[in-house]
C-alpha cells in the first residue's frame, strides 16, 4: 500500500515543490543521489572504481515536452561522455528516453539517442535506456531495436519485471542482441498491467533472470536482493556462465555491504549513480522501493 502511495506522489508537483524546499528532506534524498552536478556524479563513480565496481551515470529528470529542454538534456549526457573519457572512468550512462521528448517528439528523440549513442560508442561506454512507466513501454523498445539496427549494439534498455509482458520482451530484445538491465520496476501501475504481489514480481524475476542467462547478451541483475542474487548465480552455476559474462547492478547508496561482498567473491558489480537537482521523483520511487525509509522522510518533512 505504501510503496503505490509513494509512488504515485513522484508525480505530485505539489508535494514535489515541499519536499524539494526542506533541507533535510534534501539530505535524506543525498542518500540515494550522488549530487546536483556532473562532478558529483563522476566522483562517486570514482569512488566506486576504488573498491573494483563499475558505475552507470543517470542525469535524473523525465518527463519533457520541449523539444529545447530535450536538446539541453542530450548535451548534459554529451558532456558527461566527455568527462567520463577525460577522467577515465568506468562508467556507462543510463538515459531515460521521456527526458529526450520520447512521448512527445519521437523523431527528436531517436537522432538525440543516435547521437548520444554515436558518441557513447567513440569511448567505449555503454548505453542503457531506462524503462520508465507502462504508457513508455513499447516505444522504448522500438528505440531499442531501431537503435540497434542502426549498428550501435552498445545500446540496451531496462525491462521491468513486474509487467505482464516483460517476460516476452526479453525474448524479443534478447533475439535483437539487445544487453538487458533486468530490475522489478517503481511505477505505480494497474492490474491488469503489472503484478501487484511481491511474490508474483519476484518469480518473474527469476524467469526472466534465467532466461537471460541462457540466451542473453551479457545480462545485467538490477536487485537487491539476495534471495535473488543466489538464484542468478546458481543458475549462471547450472548453465556453466562465468561472473565475466554478466554483471550485478546496484543502487548508488543502497546496500553497499552486498556489493562489497559481490565483488570480493569475483563478480562483476555496476552502481547506477544518479545526479542532477531534478531528482524529487527518482528519491520518491526509492522510498517506494523501501518504505522502511518513510519514517525519515515524514521527518524531514516537518522539519525536525
Amino acid at each position: 500500500m505504501f510503496s503505490r502511495v509513494l509512488a504515485r506522489a513522484s508525480q505530485n508537483k505539489t508535494l514535489e515543490r515541499v519536499v524539494t524546499r526542506q533541507p533535510l528532506s534534501r539530505r535524506l534524498a543525498m542518500r540515494f543521489v550522488a549530487g546536483e552536478t556532473v562532478d558529483a556524479g563522476l566522483d562517486a563513480v570514482a569512488a566506486a572504481a576504488a573498491t573494483g565496481r563499475t558505475g552507470t551515470l543517470d542525469y535524473v529528470g523525465e518527463y519533457v515536452e520541449d523539444v529545447e529542454a530535450a536538446r539541453t538534456a542530450a548535451l548534459t549526457y554529451h558532456h558527461c561522455l566527455d568527462r567520463i573519457d577525460e577522467r577515465g572512468l568506468p562508467s556507462g550512462i543510463s538515459v531515460k528516453p521521456s527526458q529526450l521528448g520520447l512521448l512527445t517528439h519521437p523523431q527528436t528523440c531517436a537522432e538525440l539517442t543516435d547521437d548520444i549513442a554515436t558518441a557513447a560508442k567513440r569511448i567505449g561506454a555503454h548505453v542503457t535506456l531506462d524503462m520508465e512507466a507502462s504508457d513508455s513501454t513499447e516505444a522504448t523498445i522500438a528505440l531499442v531495436e531501431r537503435i540497434q539496427a542502426a549498428g550501435h549494439s552498445h545500446v540496451g534498455c531496462a525491462v521491468q519485471s513486474y509487467l505482464h509482458r516483460t517476460e516476452s520482451d526479453v525474448v524479443r530484445l534478447s533475439r535483437a542482441g539487445a544487453s538487458l538491465r533486468l530490475c522489478k520496476g517503481a511505477y505505480a501501475e494497474p492490474v491488469h498491467l503489472a503484478y501487484q504481489r511481491r511474490e508474483d514480481v519476484d518469480a518473474s524475476f527469476a524467469r526472466c533472470a534465467s532466461y537471460l542467462l541462457e540466451h542473453g547478451t551479457y545480462p545485467r541483475f538490477a536487485t537487491h536482493d539476495g534471495r535473488l542474487v543466489h538464484h542468478i548465480r546458481l543458475e549462471a552455476d547450472r548453465l556453466g556462465r562465468g561472473p565475466d559474462s554478466y554483471e550485478f547492478q546496484m543502487l548508488h547508496g543502497v546496500r553497499e555491504e552486498l556489493q562489497n561482498a559481490l565483488v570480493a567473491a569475483g563478480f562483476a558489480v555496476r552502481v547506477y549513480v544518479p545526479f542532477g537537482d531534478n531528482w524529487y521523483a527518482y528519491f520518491m520511487r526509492r522510498l517506494a522501493e523501501r518504505p522502511a525509509n518513510l519514517f525519515f522522510f515524514v521527518r524531514a518533512l516537518r522539519g525536525r
